[in-house]
């Protein structure tokens, strides 16, 4: 039961990082105006790689004129969770905790996970604050109806945005528990019975007692001065019958 509800996590996962792949790709903000006949005369819509795109020529004045200020995402941060998003994936096929045959091993790949729900966090909480807000394009959704030049005026969020919000609880259950695993082996490990039995167990020499019973044999023999070659047939056959 428990491995069949820890393939569900992953396989719910696995989804949440397909999503979150392609909405790098898709429209993640827009803006839009139209007349109170609802005809479209401005349109920009933002993209993490091409920044502000429109579907207006740009003879278009007024389209022109509304273009929405800089709000650029730092193209690096883009790459960035690219590189993240293949990371966690190699970890979902590949790593798999369950069969992990030492778990302090896979502690760096639960930290991967970890920085791919901050990157999300950064994405869907932190961009808004910072990129959208300040330059008074709102959020997440707001229709303005101007009585004074008799437009109306669309803010809302794109389906970039959406499936990075639903890619988020999607991704976060598997990497909680792969987390938690680990740390949760991580804290036995150094509890200090754990510690104290490692501390014994390094500090002791084996020591192999019919090898050294065997020598002071020989030692006495040789003492009483047997030969040589009488008393390596008595040794040999000493040592295979402590076997």
């Amino acid at each position: 039961m428990e491995q069949k509800t820890t393939y569900i996590f992953r396989l719910v996962n696995l989804i949440g990082l397909i999503m979150l792949f392609f909405s790098i790709f898709l429209e993640w903000y827009s803006f839009q105006m139209y007349d109170f006949e609802n005809n479209l005369l401005v349109s920009w819509s933002y993209y993490f790689f091409t920044a502000w795109q429109t579907p207006f020529s740009t003879s278009s004045s007024l389209n022109t004129l509304m273009k929405p200020e800089s709000a650029s995402i730092p193209f690096m941060i883009n790459i960035i969770l690219i590189i993240a998003i293949l990371a966690a994936g190699y970890v979902i096929l590949f790593k798999n905790i369950d069969q992990a045959k030492t778990i302090r091993n896979y502690n760096k790949y639960a930290y991967i996970n970890i920085f791919l729900l901050l990157l999300i966090g950064y994405y869907v909480i932190v961009c808004p604050v910072m990129y959208l807000v300040p330059n008074e394009l709102y959020f997440p959704l707001l229709s303005i109806r101007d009585y004074d030049l008799e437009v109306i005026r669309v803010y809302s969020i794109g389906s970039g945005y959406i499936l990075q919000l639903i890619s988020f609880p999607l991704i976060f259950p598997y990497s909680a528990f792969y987390y938690k695993t680990i740390s949760s082996f991580i804290q036995q490990e150094r509890a200090p019975e754990k510690m104290l039995q490692k501390t014994i167990q390094d500090s002791q020499e084996f020591l192999d007692l019919d090898k050294y019973i065997a020598k002071e044999e020989l030692n006495q023999e040789r003492d009483i001065g047997m030969p040589e070659d009488e008393v390596n047939p008595i040794l040999t056959t000493f040592m295979e019958g402590r076997k």
